[in-house]
């Protein structure tokens, strides 16, 4: 039940932190505690469990739905390239910078996050899905429950300086009850 503005968006290992195995067809995300020998791209992580999208988006409206089930933690949204990608700076976290946007789910509850501001959420179900929806040129992001399309956050954040990628931090395993992969949803999958 993908909404009409759905767009086809794949992960880009070459972004990928080295504990993270992105899946052959680029759609989903697990945590792996061996780090892996990859090249040290300029452009991979080094420290925050994310992996960012190999497209980005400069004008339109675009749709994504995550696959969230079993979590007990996540992170998601959406980032600039700017990013930063090294060491331990909050900047590099999602969410924590002026250049990207997320939802947090940790410990049962739910925080949206822009510029290092904290937005306490008043929901406390697990959701299975989670939709994202940006739209240019009018700026907004917005986070939904997409099983229902219950709206739980929006950003309206002006007009976007740079193209928006998908952006997933991961988690680690925390004793197993954080095992299960990140999935995008891809209408082709």
């Amino acid at each position: 039940h993908l909404c009409p503005d759905s767009s086809e968006v794949h992960l880009d290992p070459e972004t990928a932190h080295p504990k993270l195995v992105i899946s052959p067809k680029c759609d989903s995300v697990s945590y792996t505690d061996a780090w892996q020998k990859l090249p040290d791209q300029p452009g991979r992580f080094d420290t925050t469990l994310n992996v960012i999208s190999l497209q980005g988006f400069s004008f339109g409206r675009h749709y994504w739905e995550i696959d969230v089930t079993g979590k007990t933690y996540w992170e998601l949204g959406v980032t600039y390239p700017s990013i930063p990608r090294k060491g331990i700076s909050e900047e590099c976290w999602l969410g924590r910078g002026a250049v990207s946007w997320c939802v947090e789910f940790f410990d049962g509850e739910y925080t949206a996050w822009h510029g290092g501001v904290p937005h306490q959420l008043p929901f406390t179900k697990h959701f299975c899905r989670i939709g994202v929806l940006c739209s240019f040129p009018g700026g907004l992001v917005t986070f939904l429950e997409a099983d229902k399309m219950t709206p739980l956050f929006s950003f309206c954040a002006g007009t976007f300086s740079e193209c928006l990628h998908l952006a997933l931090c991961r988690g680690h395993n925390h004793r197993g009850a954080n095992s299960s992969a990140i999935v995008i949803c891809n209408a082709s999958s």
